[in-house]
This record gives C-alpha cells, structure tokens and sequence, in this order.
C-alpha cells in the first residue's frame, strides 16, 4: 500500500481555512451576544423608567387620598362640633326645665302641708275592707314613718301617697338600682338617711371596719345622688339584732358607741308595720300599727318601700295616725332617738 502524501502547502491552506472559519463563528456569536445585551439594557432602561413613573403615580395618588383624609376629618370634626354645641344647648333646656319641675313639686308639697286637715277628701286605701283599729286621743304625739332598704320601684308611688296626704317620712337607703330616686326623695321634702351600701350581714357585720367602710360608701353615694350630707343612720337589724354575733362578738356594743363618736346619729324604732314579720295585707298592716307605746311622746314605725303591700297599706296607716290626732315628723339629729338595748 503506498503512503498518501500531502503537501505542506496543502496543509497550510487547509489550516488558514479553518481559522478563518473560527474567527466568522466568534464574530457571529460576539454580534449576537451584542445585540442581546443592547436589548436588555434597553429594556431595563425603559422597566426602570416605568418604575418610575409608577412611584410618581403613586405619590400623586397618595397626596391626593391624604388631602381627602384631611378634608373628611375637617368636616367630621366640624360636624361634632356642632353636634357637642346643640347637645349642650338641649341639655341646657333640659336642665331648665328639671328645675322647673322641681320648683313646681316643692310648691306642690308645700301647698299640700297646709291643707293636712282636709285628709276626709283624700282617696282611700286600695283595700276596702280595711278598718282602722279602735283609737284613743293620741294629741302631742309624733309620728315618724321610716321607710328601710330602698329605693325601689315602689318608692315613687310611695312618694306620691305621702304628696297627696302632705306628709313628710324618712328614708333609710341602701345602694340599688333605683338610686336615682334618691334625688326625688330630697326634692320632695323628706329626709334621706343611711342604712348600709350592700345590706350584707355577713359583710359589714364582719368587723368594724368593715361596717365603716360599707356606711362610707353609702354615704358617698347619697352625696353624689342628692348633694346631702347626712348622719342619720339605721343599722341593719336594728341596734339590738343578734344576727351580728355569727360573724362578730360584741360588734354592736362597740360601733353603736363609735358612730356617735364619729358623727353620726343612729335611730331605731318602737313601732312596726310588720312588713317583714309577714304582714302582707292592709288590716294585718293596721293591727301592727296601732300596738305603739301609748306612753311614749313620739312612734318611730319602721316599713320598707321595697314591699307592695306597704304601699297599698300607706293611706290608711297615714288615716290612722291622724285620727289619733297626732302629727307627723321627719327624724333629724335635733330628735332624740329612740335606742334598743344592745344584745351583742
């Protein structure tokens, strides 16, 4: 087999040939990969110029929003103001008019007191079949009807018996949801007094600190209800109730001493209605009414607002009194009190 030859020449071509064929391919692949690059930045150029736009949008649109925040919160606040201006005006009004209200009670009252002795026109007790108790002259004597745990919703139909009759009474108060009637109590002429904040025995009957901090509080919520700052209280119970020694031996002897020393004038009773013994109907109600001590100068009767058989009760107890010729009071710390004897 004979060796193929080939000429240096031909190699040298051959070579010359293949770099010019490289050199088109880098060419080529150097103008494409150009081109491409002048396309991106191209559009990224025009991305970041959109971009831009974009944010200058937004920020107009923004500043737009925040002046109608603005204008919105102008006419929101302007419009309360006027609402604040004509709530006042109106509140004035009624205020105005409460006073008038009041002023007219109190001439009411006051007309009414002095026409006690035309009480054979009053309107009678709801139960007819009630008759008043055999009575003897009882000239000199007063009467004090005390109305304990209160307010209720008895409590202003109570008050308006009292109004027809022109009689005054005192109201021992405990705080409630009815404390709003304390105020109509005062405005009426009677006297606001203090029983206890809660009523709880177990509570205020658990120290006497205890007690004091639960007479405190009522006292600070007649304050607020009605502007009087009153001291004259009724202990629960009474001075003489037992009940106290569950939870505290000897407390009564001890804060039945230190009220006096801090003020305050406590009244008990020698008279009841017997509205919390079970009397629940008018002769029943009567019956307890008359049995007073007929030797005493004044009859304290404790009832309680918080029973509807009081009030159906109230005018004839009121008839009562007066056809024993006495006179009816409200209690003060110028009244003597009357006291139990203290049993714990």
């Amino acid at each position: 087999m004979k060796a193929i030859t080939v000429k240096k020449s031909t190699l040298f071509k051959l070579a010359i040939i293949l770099l010019s064929l490289l050199l088109v391919v880098v060419a080529t692949t150097a103008v494409y990969f150009g081109v491409q690059y002048s396309n991106t930045r191209d559009n990224l150029a025009q991305a970041q110029s959109e971009i831009e736009a974009g944010a200058l949008l937004i920020q107009d649109m923004a500043s737009e929003n925040n002046s109608l925040i603005e204008q919105n919160q102008s006419e929101k606040q302007s419009y309360e103001d006027k609402l604040s201006q004509e709530e006042s005006e109106h509140q004035s009004e009624v205020d105005k008019l409460n006073g008038q209200i009041d002023k007219l009670k109190k001439d009411l009252a006051a007309k009414k007191t002095t026409t006690t002795t035309k009480v054979n026109n009053k309107k009678p007790s709801t139960d007819s079949s009630a008759t008043l108790p055999a009575t003897k002259p009882s000239a000199g004597k007063t009467v004090y009807l005390t109305f304990d745990d209160g307010p209720s919703q008895y409590t202003p139909q109570i008050l308006d018996v009292l109004d027809r009759y022109g009689v005054k009474a005192t109201f021992f108060v405990i705080n409630g949801r009815y404390n709003s009637t304390m105020k109509d109590i005062v405005n009426r002429g009677h006297q606001i007094a203090l029983h206890t904040y809660s009523h709880n025995y177990e509570k205020i009957y658990s120290s006497d600190t205890a007690y004091f901090n639960d007479l405190q509080k009522i006292h600070d919520v007649v304050l607020k209800e009605t502007g009087v700052d009153t001291n004259i209280i009724r202990f629960p119970g009474g001075s003489s109730n037992t009940v106290s020694k569950n939870y505290s031996k000897g407390i009564m002897s001890r804060i039945t001493k230190a009220v006096g020393e801090k003020g305050y004038v406590y009244f008990d009773w020698n008279c009841s209605n017997g509205d919390a013994d079970g009397a629940n109907t008018v002769k029943k109600q009567l019956n307890y009414c008359s049995q007073f001590p007929k030797s005493a100068s004044k009859v304290i009767v404790l009832m309680h607002d918080t029973k509807k058989t009081t009030l159906e009760a109230l005018p004839k107890i009121i008839e009562y009194y007066q056809s024993c010729g006495m006179t009816f009071g409200v209690l003060t710390s110028e009244v003597k009190p009357i006291h139990h004897n203290v049993l714990n």
